[in-house]
């Protein structure tokens, strides 16, 4: 055993027991706590590995486990409110785009709740909350990639499939 797993191991036992009760009592579910303690313990093997010399263990783990554990509580809060919005009318909106009789505000509705769950937060986290394509992917753990495609594919499918005409129109012929 080299000499870089050795000082880890002896890090790990004498630390895990004190995180593992910290995540314990701020976690929502034990499966939580044990999968933040997992992926800090990975992150600082990987940073010893790297060379990284760590003067205090015990404060610096702890303070990767509080930041995992805000990291989550964040990403949660944020999904939450998307589920409580996800069927919650914006009646003002909706008024003022039929008026305008330029969208069809149900219509469009209607078709991106159709559509996967996945695309469904991102419109309502790019177009709904005003998050910029990076923070939707932050939000969403995905890729700046896959928020592109997802936006650009359905915008497309949408403008397909709505039906043109006065009662119908999505977007306005000039």
């Amino acid at each position: 055993m080299d000499e870089i797993t050795q000082r880890f191991e002896k890090i790990y036992n004498s630390t895990y027991d004190y995180l593992y009760k910290y995540l314990i009592l701020k976690s929502d579910t034990r499966e939580t706590a044990e999968d933040i303690l997992q992926s800090v313990y990975l992150a600082f093997y990987k940073k010893m590995q790297e060379g990284a010399k760590v003067l205090d263990p015990k404060h610096y783990l702890l303070r990767m486990a509080k930041h995992s554990l805000a990291d989550h509580y964040s990403a949660r809060i944020v999904m939450e409110s998307i589920d409580e919005a996800k069927d919650v009318v914006d009646e003002d909106a909706l008024r003022q785009l039929e008026q305008t009789d330029s969208y069809i505000y149900e219509e469009v509705l209607e078709q991106l709740k159709a559509a996967d769950e996945l695309t469904y937060r991102i419109f309502l986290l790019y177009f709904g909350y005003d998050l910029t394509i990076k923070q939707t992917a932050k939000a969403l753990g995905v890729a700046e990639m896959t928020v592109k495609n997802k936006l650009y594919r359905t915008l497309k499918k949408l403008k397909k499939e709505m039906k043109e005409g006065e009662n119908y129109a999505l977007f306005r012929s000039s």
